[in-house]
């Protein structure tokens, strides 16, 4: 005869061991933090430490053999959110997440970032790809000797696939998305330019911001202040017999905006000479967070800073010499093409160069626990369809994070930067996220400078969408490095960026 003590001891014995083994499970896949192990491609010994946070510290003899470690002790710590960020920019949630995720991979591969990261890997200086490829095999050294996947893996059913060198330009895509990624704000000019009357419109929608109208003016005159239409917003408040739910249904909901602050001081407001920098980047908050902190040694290199898990690039910090911190611009990156359609046929568009048929790609999404799903994309020579029409018309996306010369590596050559000057010229050549750049260096000079590529525009401004088919209306290319503004000691002897305009 079985009691009811006997049975709850059972139960209870069974509990413990069933917990005994998920702890035994989840424990297996923490990273290693002693010992010795055998990396494929090093060519020389890479010391690897940790201090009492779990910062790596690497020593190796080059460049790449530090990639390489970085590679393989970023994997250890941050491999599910690797796999999750490339997968993201990919459009291949589904695949592990199932139906729920549907919706995302759509977008994505309607952008064709993979398409993009391929591209770019095709155009990347020697030395850039050659660090893609260094990173790569060391994420994919951990991978082989990887026992337990990490838990998040585990609850999912799947074991990560192998890193290229193109994941890394796929979560180079993902910082773009997050940082300048947005068109809801070219959607909601266009409707109220296009809905409201012009009075309303201008006085709603104002030509310049009170900070840049005082820029312009010298500081030294105010904006003249427009008359409040009262006329007009009388009579669109009369004609408007919506409820209340439905005219708040109207307004799209805007993403949350992403900030930073940095600031810098020069060596001649402080006691010892030397400049201060000090950077703090707001971005989603998130479990693991966004950075990983790393410290390298190669050769004469001595590195400290923080990196983007899958980016093997120190995108904040220092090489002793010389230091660097980031804020996002809020400026327009991104163009919505009025598209307008043949009458005689609907697979054509118009182009300066006349009716141009749409390019179209089928793309196979697979979903866990269900059937895969075909997608067919339009694009245009500006960029693909968008999903959603703009006041019932397609339009097309221009958006710097497609354009392959945009985007690259260059921000790795600030290893190699002895002064704010070299940093500047290393800053205002990188493709990534357009950014501010703080700078300052070991004899206390201060600096700031743009990265990223900003478009030049012809016949628009780019606040509303219009139609590019008549050739006077469009992109002519980049700002030259060289042109792109810079601040360089001040008198005021310091500088500060919280992502306004800095000039």
């Amino acid at each position: 005869m079985i009691t009811g003590r006997r049975v709850l001891v059972a139960v209870g014995v069974a509990a413990g061991l069933g917990a005994a083994a998920v702890l035994l499970v989840c424990t297996a896949s923490l990273p290693a933090r002693d010992g010795a192990l055998t990396l494929a491609g090093l060519r020389a010994p890479v010391a690897v430490g940790f201090d009492e946070y779990g910062v790596p510290m690497l020593s190796a003899d080059s460049r790449l053999d530090a990639i390489r470690a970085l590679g393989y002790v970023t994997a250890q710590d941050r491999l599910f959110q690797m796999d999750l960020l490339r997968r993201t920019s990919a459009g291949r949630l589904a695949e592990v997440f199932g139906e729920p995720a549907l919706s995302i991979d759509l977008k994505q591969r309607r952008l064709g970032l993979s398409r993009v990261a391929e591209a770019v890997l095709r155009r990347l200086p020697e030395d850039q790809s050659a660090l893609l490829t260094a990173y790569a095999e060391g994420v994919n050294a951990f991978l082989h000797q990887m026992t337990i996947p990490p838990f998040e893996c585990l609850l999912l059913g799947y074991r990560p696939a192998p890193w290229e060198p193109t994941d890394s330009l796929l979560v180079v895509s993902a910082m773009f998305q997050m940082l300048n990624g947005s068109e809801g704000d070219e959607r909601m000019r266009t409707v109220m330019t296009a809905s409201l009357p012009a009075e309303v419109a201008a006085f709603l929608l104002p030509p310049l911001d009170h900070y840049t109208a005082q820029l312009l003016t010298g500081g030294t005159t105010k904006p003249s202040s427009m008359t409040v239409p009262v006329e007009a917003l009388a009579a669109l408040r009369r004609a408007g017999g919506q409820s209340r739910s439905l005219q708040v249904s109207l307004v799209p909901g805007r993403k949350r905006e992403l900030g930073s602050n940095a600031w810098v001081v020069g060596g001649g407001k402080t006691e010892d000479g030397r400049a201060i920098l000090a950077n703090d980047m707001h971005l989603d908050l998130g479990v693991p967070n966004i950075w990983y902190r790393v410290q390298m040694r190669y050769g004469r290199i001595e590195l400290a800073g923080v990196v983007v898990p899958g980016i093997p690039v120190v995108i904040a910090g220092s090489n002793g010499a010389v230091s660097w911190g980031l804020t996002n611009v809020e400026g327009d990156f991104l163009d919505l093409v009025r598209l307008e359609l043949n009458p005689k046929n609907p697979d054509e568009y118009g182009t300066p160069d006349g009716w141009q048929a749409f390019t179209h790609r089928t793309e196979t999404i697979a979903i866990k626990g269900g059937p895969d799903q075909m997608v067919e994309i339009r694009e245009t020579r500006w960029g693909p369809v968008a999903e959603e029409p703009l006041l019932g018309g397609p339009v097309a996306l221009r958006w710097t994070a497609l354009d392959p010369e945009a985007v690259d590596l260059g921000l790795v050559r600030m290893d190699q930067a002895r002064s704010v000057w070299d940093a500047l010229a290393v800053a205002t050549r990188a493709g990534a996220p357009p950014s501010n750049v703080l700078l300052a260096d070991a004899e206390g000079h201060i600096a700031w400078t743009y990265m990223g590529r900003i478009p030049v525009r012809r016949g628009l401004d780019g606040s509303v969408s219009v139609s590019w088919a008549d050739g006077r209306t469009g992109w002519t290319g980049f700002i030259p490095p060289d042109d792109l503004p810079r601040v360089i000691d001040p008198p005021a002897g310091y500088l500060v960026s919280a992502n306004h305009r800095m000039t």
